[in-house]
């Protein structure tokens, strides 16, 4: 098990940090900038042609990355913008969405599946377990906007007021 999660319980400073890269993405999500809108018109030219066959460039998987996350990573380029370490950012905001899961996803996922019982928690996954249940009471005060959040900057396409390309 791999994971960039942080492994302490998450400080105030975390999720004020999560909080305020969360709203600037959200923000550009629904205002998307030239560029941004420019990434997912090009990613929307190159699927079209890969579905007649033809074979996309190198350029064309530079587009595609940059479109895919504008569409489902914008917190990770404001982060980037905002000259954040990107790991550091990164570790905050998985901690932050397992223990305030996006809502879309957990309509449809079942819960985590536990570990075998003939066999231990490893060291990660207990320390895992452990910050995920002192999150999970830290966060309840910030619960409903992390969640309208995750699901702004996650999933875009249910954004009403996402300006399409």
């Amino acid at each position: 098990m791999q994971t960039e999660q942080k492994l302490d319980p998450l400080t105030t400073d975390d999720v004020e940090l999560y909080l305020k890269v969360m709203r600037a993405a959200a923000e550009r999500v629904k205002n998307r900038t030239p560029a941004d809108k420019a990434a997912i018109a090009g990613a929307s030219r190159i699927l079209a042609g890969s579905a007649s066959g033809r074979v996309p460039t190198q350029d064309d998987v530079k587009t595609l990355a940059q479109a895919n996350s504008v569409a489902l990573a914008m917190d990770q380029i404001i982060a980037e913008e905002m000259k954040l370490d990107a790991r550091t950012y990164r570790g905050i905001a998985e901690a932050v969405e397992s223990a305030v899961p996006d809502p879309a996803l957990a309509a449809t996922s079942t819960k985590e599946m536990p570990a075998a019982p003939d066999h231990a928690p490893t060291p990660l996954q207990q320390r895992l377990s452990n910050a995920k249940s002192v999150n999970e009471k830290f966060l309840a005060p910030y619960r409903s906007e992390i969640q309208k959040l995750i699901q702004i900057v996650r999933n875009p396409s249910t954004c009403r007021n996402n300006v399409n390309p």
